[in-house]
């Protein structure tokens, strides 16, 4: 499906970007780096096509591209955001090391039928783990991943606890989801027409400050939310307020990928593992985000706490066995959000457990992890995706829009 969604226009790329501080032994950084990729085989394959069928196929992973250039390694990110990878032709991921006055920025860009956010947290945690290690001279403590369980990842078993979602249910959240028309962001007008082989996107990245995370972090206790839904509600009151036509009775639609891994999956290598939750209101609901805020909380506990998010895997399975299905859907356009938010929750949540932890910062072998940031694609007809990540106590917004 992600292979069938990619396009000139809408690469299918994701963009994980880091910045380090500190001193930095630069062929160990690179050369463990290397270490960490080989661990997970999808990182190091290409799909080959055999009749009508597509195959993964054991590649060579792509140099890393060391280089250095002035500026700060906090400067912001803004600007057009050029990313492709075909995956008939290479591997899935490309790694860029730039040596700046002040320390390190390390891009991550994955095709996103290769993993997801969570796998790439999952690479970076172990290549961090590994460099504290050689450099401080202690044993590794990664546990060995298990390769087969690749075979099982389209499987998405209900966990014990949760009772599976009756026909009834699954007719109302399916009918929720398509009734009505999708609020779209139309430009009154377009400066120029975009070419079919384009394939710039643009992106603006905001780099919070402490003080503004410790205010955030705040606002989030005091009203008992997660910062995966209050971000959801803050971007669909904006889009209310500001997209510059349409009725006030469309349905503003957020594509909101749901995390689906169980405690069983920690020794599966890196690869998708996300379900996708679809939150709709009229565009006039969303105007008073307080309110808002309350019912899409419900809403989203709802999804969590019965597994929702694998509804729309096993939807895209049945399309599948159907010839021509998955283009059929696609063409019906019902599943066409009117934007995408990601939020990558913690990306040092598993780091703590591997690496020295001081003051919210995570620490490698004389080098300070200061932030994560991920820019998430967006499927095509779609104008903007929005992604958060924290990185201890620091906290990155992205927008990436076409």
């Amino acid at each position: 499906f992600l292979l069938q969604c990619d396009s000139n226009q809408s690469p299918m790329v994701i963009r994980v970007m880091m910045r380090l501080t500190g001193n930095v032994q630069l062929d160990v950084l690179t050369r463990t780096l290397q270490e960490a990729i080989l661990r997970h085989p999808l990182l190091n394959c290409r799909i080959q096509t055999l009749g009508r069928e597509k195959h993964w196929t054991p590649g060579c992973a792509e140099p890393i591209n060391v280089r250095s250039a002035a500026g700060s390694v906090f400067d912001a990110e803004r600007g057009p955001l050029n990313l492709s990878i075909d995956l008939k032709q290479t591997t899935g991921l490309y790694v860029t090391m730039i040596v700046l006055e002040d320390g390190i920025k390390v891009m991550l860009d994955v095709h996103h039928a290769v993993t997801d956010g969570n796998g790439l947290r999952q690479v970076v945690t172990e290549w961090l783990h590994l460099y504290h290690c050689e450099a401080t001279g202690v044993p590794s403590r990664l546990l060995m991943l298990d390769p087969d369980r690749l075979q099982q990842r389209d499987q998405f078993p209900q966990p014990k606890a949760i009772q599976p979602i009756g026909l009834k249910d699954a007719i109302r959240n399916f009918l929720v989801t398509i009734r009505g028309r999708t609020s779209r962001w139309n430009p009154r007008l377009r400066n120029r027409q975009r070419t079919s082989n384009e394939t710039s996107s643009h992106c603006a990245e905001v780099i919070f400050s402490a003080e503004q995370c410790i205010q955030l972090r705040q606002r989030l206790t005091a009203w008992n939310v997660n910062i995966n839904d209050m971000v959801m509600v803050c971007c669909m009151s904006i889009f209310a307020q500001q997209a510059p036509t349409g009725s006030m009775k469309h349905r503003i639609t957020v594509l909101n990928p749901t995390d689906l891994r169980l405690p069983s999956d920690r020794t599966m290598p890196a690869t998708n593992r996300f379900g996708a939750a679809f939150m709709r209101r009229m565009r006039s609901e969303c105007l008073e985000p307080a309110q808002l805020l309350r019912g899409i909380q419900t809403e989203m506990n709802y999804v969590r706490t019965n597994f929702i998010g694998a509804e729309f895997l096993k939807g895209l399975a049945a399309a599948s066995r159907i010839p021509g299905g998955i283009n059929l859907l696609r063409r019906f356009g019902l599943f066409i959000p009117s934007f995408q938010y990601t939020c990558l929750g913690d990306v040092t949540r598993g780091g703590r457990r591997l690496m020295p932890w001081k003051d919210g910062v995570v620490h490698a072998g004389g080098l300070q992890l200061e932030t994560v940031t991920g820019f998430a694609p967006f499927a095509q007809n779609v104008p903007l995706s929005i992604a958060s990540c924290e990185t201890g106590k620091r906290m990155t917004l992205t927008v990436r829009s076409s």
